[in-house]
């Protein structure tokens, strides 16, 4: 094609898969809260689906059953918000463009 450089194409698609990879890097350090039971379990995760902490009030642990799913509840809500934030973090940096693999 006459007056297309792809090499240029090359260039800006290798200088965003920079910018993706250094942006997750970061995502690393940042957290979201996923809470249950009113805040009764407070689990913190990384933007990268890694569960830091979980924080459990005394009053949940009356009811074990009650606790399990209090447990299992604020996980998947930290994993929810983590991935969330994640999507929306490398779409600023994509515009928005998904790339396979990458965002």
């Amino acid at each position: 094609m006459p007056g297309v450089d792809l090499n240029y194409f090359i260039r800006q698609a290798n200088k965003l898969t920079e910018k993706i990879e250094k942006r997750k890097q970061e995502l690393a350090t940042e957290t979201v809260e996923g809470k249950a039971g009113d805040g009764l379990v407070v689990v913190v995760a990384t933007a990268t689906q890694e569960i830091k902490s979980i924080k459990i009030d005394k009053k949940a642990t009356d009811d074990l059953a009650m606790l399990e799913d209090l447990v299992t509840a604020g996980v998947n809500a930290a994993l929810a918000l983590s991935k969330e934030h994640q999507q929306k973090e490398l779409a600023k940096v994509s515009g928005g463009i998904k790339i396979p693999g990458i965002t």
